[in-house]
C-alpha cells in the first residue's frame, strides 16, 4: 500500500534533538517492515518544544519507502491555546491543499485530530477522490478545552468554538474508519459522529518501545548521574515528567518540596525533569528549596538515566483535564517505578486495578506526602508495584505488540475496503 500519515504534534526523531520514535514513526517501522510505502505530512514546526525545524516547506527522502514532507506554517506560537497556534493550523490547511494534488493520491490516509483545519482538508482531498480516511482522536477537541471552563461560562466556549464542533462533527461523520488511544477518546468520537461503532472502531493505546535495560555501562556513571541530579544513592527518588499546561498542577510539586525542607526530610530528593520558562521565573523569585532539582530539557538518553535512579514517580495532574492515558504514566511503567497520581480515568483505573501505585486528590500536598512516605517506608510494596508495572507495560503498552497489532489492522482494513468498493488489488 501506498499510505499517508498526516500527524502535526509529535517530535520528529531525526530533527528535533534525540527524541525517541513516538506513535506515528513507530507505526511507520512497522508498516516498512512489511514493504508499505509511507509519506508523513507534518509541520515544519515542532509542537512540544514551540521551536522551528524549516522556515519553509521541505520534503526529506528517508529511502525508497518513506519520505517526509513539512508543511509550511509561518504563524510562530508559545502557547496551544492561543489566536498564533490558530492561525498556524490554518496555514498548515492551506499549505495541504496546495501540495496535495500534486502528489501521487496514496490508497490510505490515516489522519490524526486535532488540529481540525488540516485533518478537515485532509478529509475533503480523500473524499473526492474515494480514498478511505481513518480519523486517529489522540483529544476529544474542542470537548476537552469547553468541559473545562467554568459552568456558567461553557455555553460561550461552545460559541467561539462553533466551528471547531462543526470540522470535527464532519471529520468523524466522514471517516471510513476511528482509531483512538483510549475508550474515553473513542466514545465521544461516537458521539460527536452522531454514529454508532463499526467494527472498524477500535483502540490502540499509546505505546513505547521497550527500555534499555542497561542505561549505565559502569557504577561511575551511575554515581555521575546522581550528582547531576543533586542526591545520592541513599536518598529516594521522586522524579516529575513536567510540561507546565492547564492540567499540570506544578505548584503541587514546589510545595510538596518545601514541606519535605521545612520539616527536615533529607532522605528524599524531588526531581522536575523538563525545561519551562515559568520554572526560572519561579526559581527567580521564590527560590527552589534545595532538595528539588530542575533538570531542563533532556534527551531520551538523558531521560531514560534519570528513570534509571527513580524510585518513585510523581504525577500531580489536575485529573478533569485527563481522562484518557497519557504518555508520563508510560515512561514510568516502562521502567518499573511506582507511581503517585492524582489522575482519574483510565490511569486511575489502571493503578487501582494492578497495584501500580498510589492516588491522591488532586491538589491535596497533604495526601501526596502521605502516599509518598507509605512509599518511602515500604520498600517491598515499591518493588511489588515494579514488578507489577513492568507487567502491565508488556501486555498493554509495548510497541513491539500494539503497532504490529495497528499495521495488522491498516492491512486487513483497507483489504475488506477494497473488496466492498471494487476496488482492483
Amino acid at each position: 500500500m501506498n499510505i499517508w500519515i498526516v500527524q502535526v504534534g509529535e517530535p520528529i526523531s531525526f530533527a528535533d534533538g534525540g527524541n525517541r520514535p513516538f506513535r506515528a514513526e513507530m507505526l511507520i517501522s512497522r508498516l516498512i517492515e512489511r514493504g508499505h510505502s509511507i509519506t508523513l505530512w507534518t509541520s515544519t514546526f515542532d509542537h512540544l518544544r514551540k521551536a522551528f525545524r524549516f522556515r519553509d516547506q521541505q520534503e526529506v527522502v528517508v529511502s525508497s519507502q518513506l519520505r517526509y514532507i513539512f508543511l509550511e506554517g509561518k504563524a510562530y506560537y508559545r502557547k496551544s491555546l492561543s489566536m498564533a497556534n490558530r492561525r498556524h493550523n490554518r496555514e498548515l490547511a492551506k499549505a495541504f491543499e496546495k501540495v496535495a494534488p500534486g502528489e501521487q493520491p496514496p490508497d490510505l490516509v490515516l489522519c490524526t485530530i486535532p488540529p481540525l483545519p488540516l485533518a478537515t482538508m485532509v478529509s475533503e482531498y480523500a473524499h473526492r477522490r474515494n480514498i478511505p480516511l481513518i480519523a486517529d482522536v489522540r483529544d476529544a477537541w474542542p470537548a476537552s478545552f469547553v468541559k473545562n471552563l467554568p459552568q456558567p461560562l461553557q455555553w460561550l466556549g461552545h460559541f467561539l468554538l462553533r466551528h471547531e464542533w462543526r470540522r470535527a462533527k464532519q471529520i468523524l461523520h466522514h471517516a471510513a474508519a476511528i482509531v483512538t488511544a483510549s475508550k474515553f477518546d473513542l466514545r465521544w468520537a461516537f458521539r460527536q459522529a452522531d454514529r454508532r461503532r463499526h467494527n472498524w472502531d477500535v483502540v490502540f493505546p499509546l505505546a513505547y518501545e521497550d527500555p534499555p535495560q542497561v542505561t549505565f555501562p559502569h557504577a561511575e556513571a551511575r554515581n555521575e548521574c546522581l550528582r547531576s541530579l543533586s542526591t545520592s544513592e541513599e536518598k529516594t527518588i521522586v522524579t516529575c515528567l513536567g510540561r507546565v499546561g492547564s492540567a499540570f498542577d506544578f505548584k503541587v510539586v514546589t510545595q510538596l518540596a518545601n514541606y519535605y525542607y521545612q520539616n527536615g526530610r533529607t532522605d528524599i530528593q524531588f526531581v522536575l525533569a523538563g525545561k519551562e520558562p515559568v520554572y526560572r521565573l519561579w526559581e527567580k523569585h521564590c527560590k527552589f528549596p534545595p532538595n528539588l532539582k530542575v533538570t531542563g530539557w533532556l534527551d531520551q538518553q538523558q531521560l531514560n538515566a534519570v528513570l534509571s535512579v527513580t524510585n518513585i514517580g510523581l504525577l500531580p495532574y489536575r485529573s478533569i483535564h485527563c481522562a484518557s492515558m497519557r504518555n508520563k504514566p508510560l515512561d514510568f511503567m516502562s521502567h518499573g517505578i511506582p507511581m503517585v497520581s492524582s489522575l482519574s480515568g483510565e490511569l486511575d483505573q489502571l493503578i487501582k486495578r494492578h497495584q501500580l501505585g498510589l492516588t491522591c486528590p488532586e491538589g491535596d500536598v497533604i495526601a501526596f506526602s502521605r502516599a509518598l512516605d507509605e512509599l518511602v517506608k515500604n520498600p517491598e510494596l515499591r518493588t511489588r508495584m515494579r514488578t507489577n508495572g513492568l507487567a502491565v507495560f508488556r501486555d498493554l503498552f509495548s510497541a513491539q505488540k500494539v503497532y504490529s497489532d495497528f499495521a495488522d489492522y491498516l492491512e486487513n482494513f483497507y483489504t475488506e475496503w477494497r473488496e466492498t468498493h471494487g476496488v482492483p488489488a
